[in-house]
């Protein structure tokens, strides 16, 4: 059995998780890195993406937004503007949010507000991962 370590996933709204893990993997700004206890010290960025953990060999995963991770010997923190997790998905409902999305996106002026067009970007692809994560069986 390999050592676990506590990981964290904190949103605006609260800590969505809080346990006991074998390992993470989490979607950095330059690739998926993965965490095992005693990785060494490190904070960086998180982008949307999938965040995953080992737990009794079997692993879950979240939709997570975008936010920063800070890796410690024995803890992982994540912490992110937004998380969902699979049971909390409703394929229909994700996929009306995905619909209504694609069409602000298309319509929105990047020229004119870049940061509001990175923002929405960044709902985009958490709203196609609540999608993708909502049909994998």
């Amino acid at each position: 059995m390999a050592e676990k370590f506590k990981v964290e996933l904190v949103t605006p709204k609260g800590v969505v998780l809080d346990k006991e893990v074998e390992e993470v993997i989490a979607p950095g700004m330059m690739g998926e890195f993965g965490v095992l206890i005693g990785h060494t010290p490190m904070l960086t960025f998180i982008k949307p993406g999938i965040l995953s953990y080992l737990e009794d060999g079997q692993f879950t995963r979240f939709v997570v937004g975008a936010g920063f991770c800070e890796v410690l010997k024995d803890m992982v923190t994540v912490l992110v503007d937004e998380a969902y997790s699979r049971d909390e998905i409703d394929p229909a409902e994700a996929g009306q949010e995905l619909d209504a999305i694609q069409m602000q996106f298309a319509e929105f002026d990047a020229l004119a507000d870049p940061e509001g067009h990175r923002d929405l970007s960044n709902k985009l692809q958490v709203a196609k991962l609540k999608v993708a994560l909502a049909e994998k069986i």
